[in-house]
């Protein structure tokens, strides 16, 4: 199981370290990099509720081994990928197989684990969120520095395949399934979540409310990104009011609708999201900075960003214990401001240097809001559950981790990109120079999160002085910063949102139990 979560998180870290090798080794763009970073967590939560079921019918063994296959075969296309459209089909492939792999996690440990050894290992197998992110890090951060953005998808391989064998060798029990897998759920949930994924990842580039000049289409001035929204919320409603009728007509259902109509899993789901859209977000926009405007190698990039990614392991320890020492309510609410608080102080201290003891304390306190945070929701979504859901608790929690992690990540870049392009444009308009140049024109569709260097190379045929050029220059790194600020702290408002949602939590330690 630790394997199997190390791998996962290994691939969403080590992307963003890549991405400049990428940029340069695919002749891409910063935002086909993030569809491809996008990807893989899409197709995970689309599909996770299908994985729960296949490997209720499959047998838990069976479901891994074929999970596993499935995404070593993903990393292959991605290890093998000659253009920006097979890398972003790898990681899809790759995410289709972990759809298989997330769901099959929390139901082998609760039908191995109960009571407080439950705690621990669920708390453990969210450690290795904190595990995956240090050694992806790390090790990619190396890798990518060596032998280029292709050396993580080589390891992955490996240790996929040494997973493969470890699966094979073990035995677990195969409880009968009964019943059938709806084929019209299957749709209608993957088509609804892929539906409001793809409406995030859109609005830097089609607009939120009023269409942007890159929309495909437009009625009314208004953006598509607003019917896809909400044509996506209307499949998922249909989603779960089939559940319901397939239950009244004594099928069976592809997620029991009681793990929906539970407050507190509600409450947990809903922190599970926004900590992961927080995490990928951060995972996201940092590495992006730190390469493109620092100048930073993958390793140096990786040594800037570690503490985050060891102050989770250690929270994600400690949360057991911090379980039995505080309500899950004031303790999840707890962390959701730290983590939330930490996020706006690392948007309000950081700088084009990135130095400073606060910038460093917003890291550290950032990491461990994340870790405890994965780890009490996934705990008290398995302690309060009885085991016989487990699997549809397992695939309830894999979609909501992995629905967080590609909005954050589409989220984080919408900002970036609307921001940056809103920022330059008011700073070229007040800037008399450059506006009477009549050269530059900076639109949501053209602006790019570019280096100095790549700045002055691409301006150089504009037939701009060299003052003129200083002074986009100074544009270009004043919107950027702006931009990062700015995206940091929609993240962090966006980890208070699920607070709303904790009266259900338990006051009292002894309610969860």
């Amino acid at each position: 199981m630790c394997f199997t979560g190390l791998v996962s998180v290994f691939n969403v870290t080590a992307l963003p370290m890549a991405i400049s090798g990428i940029v340069d080794g695919l002749d891409t763009t910063i935002s086909n990099v993030q569809l491809a970073i996008v990807a893989y967590g899409v197709f995970v939560a689309a599909f996770t509720i299908t994985g729960g079921k296949i490997s209720g019918v499959l047998g838990a063994k069976n479901a891994q081994l074929l999970g596993l296959g499935i995404y070593a075969f993903g990393m292959l296309c991605c290890f093998l990928a000659q253009n920006i459209s097979m890398l972003i089909a790898g990681e899809a492939i790759a995410g289709l197989g972990g759809a298989l792999l997330v769901p099959n996690a929390l139901a082998i440990l609760g039908q191995a684990y109960s009571g407080p050894q439950r705690t621990v290992a669920v708390s453990v197998l969210a450690g290795t969120t904190g595990i995956g992110a240090a050694f992806a890090l790390l090790v990619g951060g190396l890798l990518v520095q060596a032998w280029g953005w292709r050396a993580p998808f080589a390891l992955l391989l490996a240790i996929t395949a040494g997973t493969i064998v470890i699966a094979s060798r073990v035995a677990l029990i195969r409880i009968p399934f009964r019943g059938s897998v709806d084929k019209t759920s299957i749709a209608l949930s993957a088509v609804g979540v892929l539906l409001l994924v793809a409406a995030i990842n859109q609005i830097g580039s089609w607009g939120l409310v009023l269409a942007a000049e890159s929309a495909p289409v437009s009625v009314l001035g208004l953006s598509p990104v607003l019917a896809l929204l909400v044509i996506g919320g209307l499949v998922l409603h249909t989603f779960a009011a089939r559940q319901h009728l397939l239950l009244r007509v004594e099928r069976t259902p592809l997620l029991e609708p009681s793990v929906f109509e539970s407050g507190l899993n509600r409450a947990c789901l809903s922190g599970l999201v926004a900590i992961n859209l927080l995490m990928a977000g951060v995972s996201y926009l940092l590495p992006l900075y730190t390469q493109m405007v620092l100048g930073k190698s993958p390793l140096g990039t990786a040594m800037i960003l570690i503490p985050i990614s060891l102050a989770a392991l250690v929270s994600a320890a400690a949360t057991p214990a911090l379980m039995r020492l505080l309500a899950c309510r004031w303790l999840l609410t707890g962390v959701h401001v730290l983590a939330a608080a930490s996020a706006i102080l690392l948007a309000l201290t950081i700088s084009n240097q990135w130095s400073g003891a606060w910038t460093l304390i917003s890291e550290v306190c950032l990491g461990l809001g994340i870790g405890v945070g994965l780890s009490a929701g996934s705990a008290l979504l398995m302690e309060t559950n009885p085991p016989a859901i487990a699997g549809e608790i397992g695939s309830a929690r894999g979609m909501a981790n992995f629905l967080g992690l590609c909005t954050g990540t589409a989220v984080a870049g919408a900002v970036l990109m609307s921001v940056l392009a809103q920022s330059a444009s008011v700073r070229i308009t007040n800037s008399p120079d450059l506006l009477s140049s009549g050269s530059i024109e900076v639109t949501a569709s053209s602006v790019s999160f570019v280096a100095n260097d790549d700045l002055r190379a691409s301006l150089t045929g504009l037939e701009l002085t060299s003052a003129q050029l200083d002074q986009a220059v100074e544009i270009n790194v004043e919107s950027r910063l702006i931009a990062l600020r700015a995206s940091l702290s929609v993240l962090g408002l966006a980890a208070l949102l699920p607070i709303v949602t904790f009266r259900h939590l338990p006051t009292r330690r002894q309610e969860a139990d």
